[in-house]
């Protein structure tokens, strides 16, 4: 065992962390931190009892006071709170725990511009993650600069400079859990060292004493607060709603044999959202999908047709209740791991595309749902490509020979962004394919009626 593991076992110890004899914890160069079960697991074992205050939130951190008199919480003052206890070294309550983690975490929002353009450019975390940077910037700016300008003797440039920042949101991001609503999220010692594996839940995350079938159980957003992410906890009392549960649970929910790795899930999540907020990807995710932005769509409209064309008709498809999903200011569609297109997005493409069907949904909007033909929905085959000048299907191959080239392990960076990549570039293979389909039938609809004429 690693003398970092040995420090850190001994941290739980003396913080009233216990787990149990049935795991093993090993530390590997290549992979980090795994937990593996030295004998079988059973579903319904307790394997670990996490006190509350052991983990790191802004109402246990020593910085506590100073955010409370500034209004900092949420993430912003976690962020505060981990730069905070990291900066005084063996002096934190939690430098056993904190001496495990990384300096941060490789995840997009800390790579360099110059990287992001390189390896994300054609993907749909591209602008996200460049976006994500500067909000970050300006909330350094607004809120903790201040902080250090005003001298409070917790706060020095050197501890909690930007780039510290950026270092102490990676490891939220990818590491918090959800507690309570007193502490908000928080670092949860132990509980953030079980690896995700899509579909594998073997542990859960949950309230002591409290039913798996209960709403104790409930999984939520470590990053901003959707439904598809790592389990947390979002309730402080027991069933009884009387006496606050104090303590935290990993629950068996999947059984394990003796010598497998144990892992919690972060839920059911593509390789864009994984990589955006953990940092790695999985090869034949089954939960890839792409999304495409309402404003690009819009844009490829405006080169067809009159502004007033394109504001009449995207009126409509407005009138009829219809919209995007919706990120950071963004409207967007998402195209299945399939190639199938969401809903929404043929509704309108029906719109601005097919005369018969526009005037049809202008005139009774309840008919819209007879409406069944799209003349020119192969032009939705524009919308798959990329602001590069090469072909799709060549850009695939390439980076497919760059992936079996790589060195997961030495370059993760590239080598996660070509799985990210290869991934988005075969589902809108799969689109074009699904465009196709559609124009076919339609021209042998087309076909027969031609022929009852003659």
């Amino acid at each position: 065992m690693s003398r970092r593991l040995r420090a850190f076992k001994r941290w739980m110890k003396s913080h009233g962390i216990a787990y149990s004899d049935a795991l093993e914890f090993v530390d590997s160069m290549d992979d980090g931190i795994s937990v593996r079960a030295l004998c079988d697991l059973k579903e319904g074992d307790l394997v670990a009892s996490i006190p509350k205050i052991s983990c790191l939130t802004i109402r246990t951190s020593g910085i506590s006071s100073l955010l409370e008199e500034c209004g900092l919480c949420g993430f912003l003052g976690l962020s505060i709170a981990l730069m905070y206890e990291k900066s005084l070294g063996s002096a934190s309550p939690w430098e056993g725990y904190l001496q495990l983690l990384p300096e941060r975490e490789c995840i997009p929002l800390v790579w360099s511009l110059e990287e992001v353009d390189k390896l994300l450019v054609g993907t749909e975390l591209h602008k996200i993650v460049k976006d994500d940077k500067k909000f970050l910037f300006e909330d350094w700016k607004e809120y903790i600069e201040p902080l250090i300008q005003s001298g409070p003797s917790e706060i020095d440039s050197d501890n909690f400079g930007i780039e510290q920042y950026f270092s102490a949101k990676s490891l939220i991001a990818s590491r918090s859990f959800e507690i309570d609503k007193y502490h908000g999220s928080g670092m949860v010692p132990l509980a953030d060292l079980f690896n995700h594996k899509t579909g594998a839940e073997n542990v859960h995350f949950t309230l002591a004493s409290s039913s798996s079938s209960s709403d104790d159980d409930v999984e939520g957003d470590i990053f901003d607060a959707s439904d598809d992410e790592r389990s947390s906890v979002k309730n402080s009392t027991n069933s009884s709603g009387s006496e606050p549960i104090e303590t935290l649970e990993m629950i068996v929910v999947k059984e394990v044999e003796t010598g497998f790795e144990v892992y919690n899930t972060y839920g059911s999540m593509g390789n864009a959202a994984l990589l955006h907020r953990y940092g790695f990807t999985e090869l034949d995710n089954p939960y890839n999908i792409v999304n495409i932005d309402l404003h690009l769509i819009l844009k490829w409209l405006s080169s067809l047709f009159s502004n007033r064309y394109v504001r009449t008709r995207l009126g409509l498809w407005r009138k009829l209740n219809y919209s995007g999903c919706t990120s950071q200011n963004s409207e967007y569609f998402e195209i299945s791991s399939d190639g199938e297109p969401q809903m929404e997005l043929l509704i309108l493409l029906y719109i601005f595309l097919s005369e018969s069907i526009y005037q049809k949904l202008d005139s009774v909007l309840d008919s819209f749902t007879e409406a069944n033909e799209a003349d020119k929905l192969i032009k939705l085959l524009g919308l798959t490509k990329t602001d590069c000048e090469h072909k799709l299907e060549d850009l695939k191959e390439e980076d497919i020979s760059k992936l079996h080239d790589c060195c997961r392990l030495m370059e993760s960076k590239l080598y996660h962004s070509l799985v990210l990549r290869v991934g988005e570039r075969k589902i809108l293979g799969k689109l074009r394919a699904y465009a196709c389909k559609h124009l076919r039938a339609m021209k042998r609809r087309r076909g027969r009626k031609s022929s009852r004429r003659c």
